[in-house]
């Protein structure tokens, strides 16, 4: 879920302020349309020049990409090939970053040892991000230990989580240093930050919580403005229509403890989308935009009804289009200014 990680300098973005408990969001009329309406799964948007790609979760990694002027089109998937540790499956929630001259892929992908769903977090990288992706490394980079795989660089011994895997890895440099934000799956889940390499292909360190959840607390984006940290999280079941787009601030990188949160997206704020979350930060040309997930009908752009539920077989029924929102902050607080088309 780019989710992916920027330092922020925008001169809209330097109002911050000390509110604690923001008003809601102000309900759409109408829900917006997106502007790829294809099945658009947790996505990862990285500007390239004047062009733009996204990542989403697919088999070996979803991909389409937008020039000036033109609308979205599908390109070959990312990956060629996944590990010889991974098993069959869909490579969750995948993030595209830039580190030095190489261009990095973090990505969910199924193991083995870990139940059905379990995944562990992997690294591919390539000259460009719309060439072909290889992975590296003999073992992942974060996996828990119980995995029947090669032990990864941070093996997420955690006491009190659920060990049933990794997912949502998310990339952040600050200062020259690069991080790895990514979710340990299950209840509670939690938020955990590992430092990287120069070339960002392995751990510098050991990993840290930022935040845990009694519930779902996931797909983490991290951006800095104004000397605050803003930590963009979604949270709640993907699967339902209340799935939501939340935001915490803290002038620390690693103390989120009591952190002001809000809710940027819900059904509610948005006119009626189902489950907007799996939000990613881009910034051109001095604007922020979010680009983010929701339910549709299979062969529309209406949104599916508040009953939906993907696990159900819903799924089948249904996909996640990508809707994108100019984003501003006001008074120390992230709020939607406009929708695009």
């Amino acid at each position: 879920m780019l989710r992916r990680l920027l330092v922020l300098a925008l001169p809209a973005l330097l109002a911050l302020g000390l509110v604690v408990a923001p008003a809601p969001a102000p309900a759409e009329e109408r829900y917006p349309e997106p502007v790829l309406a294809g099945n658009v799964g947790d996505p990862s948007v990285v500007a390239v020049g004047k062009k733009l790609v996204v990542v989403a979760t697919g088999e070996q990694v979803d991909r389409a990409v937008k020039e000036p002027g033109r609308g979205w089109r599908w390109t070959e998937p990312v990956l060629a090939e996944r590990p010889a540790w991974a098993r069959a499956g869909a490579i969750w929630a995948a993030d595209l970053a830039r580190v030095g001259k190489r261009w990095v892929l973090y990505f969910a992908v199924p193991v083995r040892g870990l139940g059905p769903e379990g995944r562990c977090i992997g690294v591919a990288v390539a000259r460009g991000p719309l060439e072909v992706f290889r992975p590296v490394g003999t073992a992942p980079l974060v996996c828990p230990a119980r995995a029947k795989v090669p032990a990864a660089a941070d093996p997420v011994a955690v006491p009190g989580l659920p060990s049933r895997g990794v997912i949502d890895p998310s990339a952040y440099t600050e200062g020259g240093r690069h991080y790895l934000l990514y979710k340990t799956d299950g209840k509670p889940s939690s938020i955990r930050l590992l430092p990287l390499s120069g070339n960002g292909r392995t751990a510098r360190g050991a990993s840290v919580e930022l935040i845990r959840s009694t519930g779902v607390v996931e797909n983490p984006v991290l951006v800095r403005t104004g000397g605050s940290y803003y930590l963009f999280t979604s949270e709640g079941d993907f699967a339902r229509c209340s799935y939501h787009q939340t935001w915490r601030r803290s002038r620390s990188l690693t103390a989120w403890a009591a952190a002001p949160q809000g809710v940027l997206l819900d059904r509610a704020s948005t006119g009626g989308l189902c489950g907007p979350g799996g939000g990613d930060v881009v910034v051109q040309k001095g604007r922020a935009t979010l680009y983010f997930h929701g339910w549709v009908r299979r062969s529309s752009t209406i949104p599916k009804g508040a009953g939906f539920w993907g696990w159900n077989g819903g799924e089948q029924k249904a996909r996640r289009a990508m809707y994108a929102a100019r984003l501003t902050i006001r008074s120390g607080v992230p709020v939607v200014k406009r929708y695009l088309r």
